[in-house]
């Protein structure tokens, strides 16, 4: 897996331990909430950032000999 790759995961996975923890009540106050939303919106647009650059600066070409895509700088 490709460092960006792992990091669009790893952001996508905590934004969803968040929302879940939102979604089971382990919030116990307003502060906590709006904390944990203000949070979720950080790494939301944490992601979005990330996938412009990666957009803005590489392109995924598919290598036909190994099967797999494959980076390449723009």
């Amino acid at each position: 897996m490709e460092f960006w790759e792992q990091m669009g995961k790893e952001l996508t996975d905590k934004i969803e331990d968040i929302k879940k923890s939102l979604a089971y009540g382990n919030v116990s106050s307003y502060d906590e909430y709006r904390q944990a939303v203000g949070t979720v919106q950080g790494l939301e647009w944490s992601k979005e950032c990330l996938k412009e650059i990666i957009n803005n600066r590489f392109k995924l070409e598919e290598d036909e000999e190994c099967k797999r895509y494959v980076w390449i700088r723009v």
